[in-house]
């Protein structure tokens, strides 16, 4: 048991840095783009940033399937934790140099081809991050027989969130420099790497796995969730990447931003830290539908906010964005890993995150801009929780889930 306590110690702390990390860019970034990618007329060039976020998370792909086969075959997760959290440091300072003065008197094409070429490189570094530290996790639990205990791991990683979006949402109200966003961010890479480097053990005696691909072949039920990951994927990344832009409109300082960033966790964490309760009374399939409904709920709501509206109303509509991630997340983690052979958790877990994060986000990034474009953030927001709703539809009828394992209560 000394060596599960190491291990947990170690993962624990890697989720803490590497969401800190996502909680300084993720909900800041749109605003940076929104600032710096400006036509001579003074308005926003949408069109350019919907780009971004299309070509973004598919950078991504070229590391995410590769990095988990190499993951699982040569037993190289922590390594490639490292070195992926390095690289990542690296191009997020380059990116946040495109906000700079001397950026800004720049024209606006070589302003875009800087902050596109940068964003572009990060992201191949930083999409396999953490589907490798949840292989890694999901990996250790199941060697101890706790495989529905993951909430208790990435309840840390809620913690750093949180924290780091307070941190910036305050530095940015006393002080509006915005690419200090993407400084903060390769601070916390890069101190997530120094972390990582201390979990890494030796290789030696260690042999290659072969990987069953029959296994992942024969899977139609996998399948036909990846189906599922990419639509909801769609819904939930074209409103959260835009999520920062709504409420740069209708919240009044940088800082109420930051406040409902890092507190709209507040229900994430019971959650988190009772995952093994709800998964035995609730399987994944009803926290997934329960949080697909949540969700829309949350986003129809959102749609209805203005400037005048009080923050406290706000803010109370953003709390249940805790409730439906933190189901919808533990739901899907926990069918990811039922599904998965043993010796392919890594491998699951990054081809799962194509579907739910790269492709999904690229497709949303640009149909929310055009949305935005189109219609105004509000009407994304109204559209995007209307299609969650429907969503259930889709999953109930074709996915199903696992359902409630009683036995796990205990």
């Amino acid at each position: 048991m000394e060596s599960f306590r190491l291990n947990s110690r170690y993962l624990k702390t890697l989720y803490f840095f590497m969401l800190m990390g996502a909680g300084f860019v993720a909900p800041f970034a749109t605003i940076f783009y929104k600032h710096t990618l400006l036509n001579s007329d003074g308005t926003t060039a949408d069109d350019l940033i919907g780009w971004i976020y299309f070509f973004m998370p598919l950078a991504g792909i070229a590391a995410n399937i590769p990095a988990g086969i190499a993951a699982d075959r040569l037993h190289l997760g922590r390594h490639l934790i490292t070195f992926f959290c390095f690289g990542a440091a690296v191009f997020t300072l380059l990116t946040g140099l495109g906000g700079t003065s001397y950026a800004m008197e720049l024209s606006l094409n070589t302003r875009f081809i800087w902050i596109f070429s940068m964003v572009m490189l990060y992201s191949i570094f930083q999409m396999p991050i953490i589907p490798t530290v949840d292989a890694e996790t999901m990996s250790l639990l199941n060697t101890y027989n706790k495989r529905e205990s993951y909430g208790t791991f990435r309840v840390y990683g809620t913690a750093g969130w949180s924290v780091a979006c307070i941190i910036m949402g305050f530095v940015l109200d006393s002080y509006y420099y915005l690419p200090i966003i993407f400084y903060a961010t390769a601070i916390g890479f890069a101190v997530l790497g120094f972390v990582s480097l201390k979990g890494i053990k030796s290789r030696q005696g260690l042999k290659r796995v072969e990987i069953p691909w029959k296994h992942l072949k024969e899977d139609k039920l996998f399948r036909l969730f990846l189906v599922f990951a990419l639509l909801n994927g769609i819904v939930f990344n074209a409103s959260f990447i835009y999520t920062s832009y709504f409420f740069d409109d209708v919240l009044e300082t940088p800082l109420q931003i930051g406040l409902i960033f890092g507190t709209w966790t507040v229900f994430e964490i019971p959650i988190m830290i009772y995952s093994k309760k709800l998964i035995g009374i609730f399987g994944n399939r009803w926290l997934i539908i329960i949080g697909l409904f949540l969700n829309g709920i949350r986003l129809v709501i959102f749609s209805l906010f203005t400037l005048e509206t009080p923050f406290f109303y706000k803010w109370a509509a953003a709390t249940i964005q805790g409730a439906a991630f933190g189901m919808i997340h533990l739901g899907s983690i926990d069918f990811i890993d039922r599904q998965s052979h043993h010796k392919m958790r890594s491998t699951y877990m990054n081809i799962a995150n194509v579907a739910r994060i790269t492709l999904a986000s690229a497709i949303g990034g640009k149909l929310g801009a055009m949305i935005i474009s189109k219609s105004g953030a509000g009407s994304l927001m109204l559209q995007t929780g209307i299609a969650s709703i429907l969503l259930i539809i889709f999953f109930y009828m074709f996915v199903k889930g696992h359902g409630p394992e009683k036995k796990t209560v205990n």
